[in-house]
């Protein structure tokens, strides 16, 4: 998919979280996907259950998978993610 970078983010850190951790939390960071790289997964989440804007948005994409790489660690330690 093309995506276009746009120079700055429309969405907020804390919306970018939000994103995040709803990804983290989803079916995509799950063993069946576990042979798919990572912004693969991110795109999959996102045309199902959006904002689907962001696969367009290449500055906010790339926030948004910042923003999901930092969040890893803490996903692993609370257990949202599986060892």
């Amino acid at each position: 998919m093309s995506r276009t970078r746009t120079g700055r983010s429309r969405m907020t850190r804390t919306e970018l979280n939000a994103i995040a951790w709803r990804f983290l939390r989803s079916e995509f960071t799950r063993r069946t996907y576990a042979d798919w790289a990572l912004d693969r997964r991110l795109d999959a989440f996102l045309q199902h259950h959006g904002p689907t804007g962001l696969l367009r948005d290449g500055s906010t994409y790339d926030d948004l998978l910042d923003r999901v790489m930092a969040n890893v660690g803490p996903a692993l330690r609370s257990g949202v993610l599986p060892p």
